[in-house]
């Protein structure tokens, strides 16, 4: 990139984090209806542009936007990792006393 992404901060700093569990349960929604989805929060970089492009008033702004639609190609079902083979206790490499 050329140039570094501005910084925009909203004048309350927790409204941002705090639509997260929302936009999980989206994805995981979406998921279920067998939907491809992801979040994406790249357009903040251009976040006025993005607002005004889908008509949001002043004051009111938008934290992620969520791409929803049906997949090409394969999209099947999920495969879990092991617990195991991703957590350690205490440090890297030391197994989870389960």
């Amino acid at each position: 990139m050329d140039r570094p992404l501005p910084r925009r901060r909203h004048p309350d700093p927790h409204v941002r984090p705090s639509i997260y569990p929302a936009v999980q349960n989206m994805l995981l929604a979406a998921r279920a209806l067998g939907l491809g989805a992801t979040l994406t929060t790249l357009y903040l970089q251009f976040e006025k542009e993005a607002e005004a492009a889908r008509g949001l008033p002043p004051g009111f702004h938008s934290y992620a936007l969520l791409p929803i639609g049906y997949p090409m190609g394969r999209f099947g079902p999920v495969r879990r990792i092991a617990l195991a083979d991703v957590v350690y206790e205490d440090r890297w490499g030391q197994p989870y006393a389960t």
